[in-house]
Formats: structure tokens, sequence, C-alpha cells
């Protein structure tokens, strides 16, 4: 029996590392919650309690969570929290919109989020959303179906060739 053993547990370490390098720009899913429930017929899956994606494009952290579709690419997620939280890859920026509300509802295949409930979106850092409920396309940029709904948007820096400029044109006043 040792004879067997012994040259399979020489080989594991090569089997490691062989798996290490095969897949360098792969990023591992890892998904937390204190319990799941998974419905195969429906492809669903329900996690609850202290829920969490890395490794995506999306990250999330939530109370609770129904996911449509596989867990590495749904279709649809909805997740519900005090608050619920996602940051979502935009334009090849990692994280570049940052959501919280009560709900969450992202869409993957339309790249629409819904927020309901003491909903906040920040776009680029620079652009923020808050009301109600409205829903943000991720592709577009624009805001739909809001209701009462708060932006704010911080001024773009001149660069410094146009504050040149702009001084330059300025008239100078003569000093009497």
């Amino acid at each position: 029996m040792r004879a067997v053993l012994w040259p399979f547990l020489l080989a594991m370490p090569m089997m490691a590392n062989a798996a290490k390098f095969t897949l360098p720009s792969e990023r591992p899913i890892v998904v937390l919650a204190d319990s799941v429930a998974n419905d195969p017929e429906q492809n669903i899956t329900r996690l609850q309690g202290h829920f969490s994606i890395e490794g995506s494009d999306w990250p999330m952290q939530a109370d609770e969570a129904v996911v449509y579709g596989p867990l590495e690419n749904p279709s649809r997620v909805l997740i519900i929290g005090k608050p619920a939280r996602i940051w979502v890859k935009n334009n090849g920026i990692d994280r570049d919109v940052m959501a919280e509300a009560d709900e969450i509802e992202y869409a993957r295949g339309l790249e629409v989020l819904r927020l309901r409930g003491n909903a906040h979106l920040v776009q680029g850092g620079r652009r923020s959303l808050a009301g109600e409920y409205f829903e943000y396309d991720l592709k577009t940029e624009k805001v739909s179906q809001g209701g009462p709904v708060r932006i704010s948007i911080l001024p773009a820096k001149p660069a410094p060739d146009e504050s040149e400029a702009d001084m330059s044109a300025k008239p100078r006043q003569q000093s009497q």
C-alpha cells in the first residue's frame, strides 16, 4: 500500500503548481453566506446571512441574496440588506460604480441596476445619486424611473493649460 501512495504523494505538489501556472489570469469567485438553498429545476440559489461575493466584476455584500442562474455567471441577482451593497466594473474600471440600498437588483444581461429604499449610487467618484427608487443603466449611464432623486456632480478640474489660457484672456486692471 505504501508503494502505491508514495509516487502519488510526490506528484501532488507538482499538480498543485501546475494548476497555479495554467490559470494565472483567473480569479476564483468566492461566495460566503450563513446558509444556502439551491433549486436546480429553476436554477435559483438563495443565500441567507452575511452574504458576500468576491472575485467577480461585481462584488456584493448583503444580508440575503437570490441568484438567478449559475453563481459564476448569473443572469440576475437580487440582494437585500441594511444596506445591501454592490460595486460594478464599468468602462474597464474596477469598482467604478458603487451602489447601496435596502434592495438592489442587478440585471446583468441588460447592465441595469435597480435600487429600492434609501438608494445611493456613486459613479466614477464624481457623480452621486440618492433617492427612494431609481434605475441606473450602466451602458448609457442614464437614470430612469426614479422617484424623488437627488443628483450631485463634482465639477471637473480644469486642465492646467485651460486655466493659464483663462488668466491671459482676462483684462488686467490698471492701478491709478
